[in-house]
């Protein structure tokens, strides 16, 4: 006799749902997945289905790095899905959704494992009294496949414009219907500026659950866009002659139940304690780089005069700056943060593991915080505004000598995200950015398009 389903997986039986989809994100930034029909859910969640430790020496293009630590045969660990965060993913095609953590076959955490080490640095801060709460805007474009030019956008429409959303409507309203029926929160959705580009602004939660929708809300826009027969484009630069695409991290923060990003004397309202959090994010944005920015092309957006917050430099409301303080109480909301130069390349838990784990160190070693910047930090006298890495060589260099953050992950994870840092250099290696931003174009897909 079959063992009974548990509640939740009984609920989504009883809604027609069949299959779940269980993800991880691999290094490269690329969710990867294993099905199980929903009468093995529960069994998943005890045991795990295999995934081999190589899913994280492969490249930007799919490939395995042959230099690669993990680029090897041996070996295997137990992808087991985080029950608490089951959720629909198509129901009107029977599909659920989960998020899943990697484990040794001893039933040990795998230490490499992206999103356990977000969770650990999530119970670090609480542990401090500190709580982190984190929201993600992207950006895509909506484009038609040429094989012979950049991508073509879908759609006619200006910058933010009504007309795009009116040329759109009918994609719009799958793409909202899709991400409710997926009940996944979000805040605001828009035409951004670029020709076919469009914007979505997910609801803040905890790290978890901020990198959780991310990948969730991402599966759906790719799902939707093809539906309608174009695809989605969430490259960092699909064309060079058309504006990126960012991920922009938005965080606030509390301690002990007070709020550290205002109620302060600092600028702009900054607490203390705040602005020794946002000190320790400059100080360590350089080496962050590698993680917000992982693809050699995401080095082509990050460009001066692009409102891209190229440079290490804070300010309040200056959408040119990397950290981007946003007070917000005339409007009965709490401050936040914004780090203006992540990308969707990024893996939303490695990023915030990273995030998390500076916040944490701001709060015990305080730094002092320079004076934010006004203007367009470009326009500043030489040397008053420090450009931030313009290649992952450097971010990575920067990435090797943090030791915050090779404490914060560990010798074994550390040393095999700068194998997989020094994979894309190779990758990228020689060649011109027209060539780089046609190969990538269509991140994450990968390998050739009919």
């Amino acid at each position: 006799m079959s063992k009974p389903l548990s509640p939740p997986v009984a609920a989504l039986a009883d809604q027609g749902i069949r299959w779940v989809a269980i993800t991880w994100v691999n290094h490269a930034g690329a969710p990867l997945v294993k099905v199980v029909p929903l009468s093995a859910f529960d069994a998943a969640v005890a045991v795990g289905v295999g995934f081999s430790p190589v899913s994280d020496a492969f490249r930007a293009d799919g490939a395995i790095d042959p230099a690669h630590r993990l680029a090897r045969p041996d070996g295997d660990l137990r992808l087991r899905p985080d029950a608490a965060a089951l959720a629909l993913l198509e129901p009107s095609s029977g599909w659920a959704w989960a998020p899943g953590e990697r484990f040794e076959r001893t039933g040990k955490p795998y230490v490499g494992d992206q999103r356990h080490r977000c969770r650990q640095q999530q119970e670090q801060l609480y542990k401090a009294g500190v709580e982190l709460w984190a929201g993600f805007e992207l950006e895509w474009l909506v484009a038609s496949y040429r094989p012979d030019a950049d991508p073509q956008p879908a759609m006619a429409g200006g910058p933010y414009g009504a007309d795009r959303l009116m040329e759109g409507l009918d994609y719009a309203t799958a793409l909202l219907d899709g991400l409710e029926a997926a009940g996944i929160p979000w805040l605001q959705f828009h035409p951004e500026y670029g020709a076919g580009q469009f914007e979505l602004s997910l609801a803040p939660g905890t790290s978890l659950e901020a990198a959780d929708r991310l990948v969730h809300a991402r599966l759906v826009i790719q799902r939707v866009t093809r539906r309608f027969g174009w695809r989605c484009s969430f490259s960092p630069k699909p064309s060079l002659e058309r504006v990126g695409n960012g991920g922009h991290l938005h965080l606030s923060l509390q301690r002990d139940g007070q709020p550290l990003l205002q109620g302060g004397d600092g600028p702009g309202g900054l607490t203390d304690a705040g602005g020794a959090v946002l000190a320790a994010l400059l100080e360590e944005l350089p080496a962050l780089l590698a993680l917000a920015c992982p693809l050699e092309i995401s080095y082509r957006r990050l460009a001066p005069g692009s409102w891209s917050a190229p440079f290490q430099v804070w300010g309040i409301e200056n959408r040119e700056a990397a950290l981007r303080l946003i007070p917000t109480a005339a409007d009965g909301a709490s401050a936040h943060l914004e780090l203006k130069v992540v990308d969707l390349a990024a893996n939303p838990y490695l990023l915030l593991a990273a995030v998390q784990a500076v916040a944490l160190d701001g709060l015990e070693q305080a730094r002092s915080l320079p004076p934010p910047v006004s203007g367009d930090p470009a326009h500043l006298p030489a040397g008053a505004a420090v450009r931030l890495p313009a290649s992952l060589a450097e971010a990575s260099a920067a990435f090797t000598a943090s030791a915050l953050l090779r404490q914060a992950f560990g010798e074994d994870l550390h040393a095999s995200l700068l194998d997989s840092q020094a994979a894309e250099v190779r990758r990228c290696a020689g060649l011109g950015d027209a060539a780089l931003a046609a190969g990538d174009a269509w991140w994450p897909l990968v390998g050739g398009l009919p």
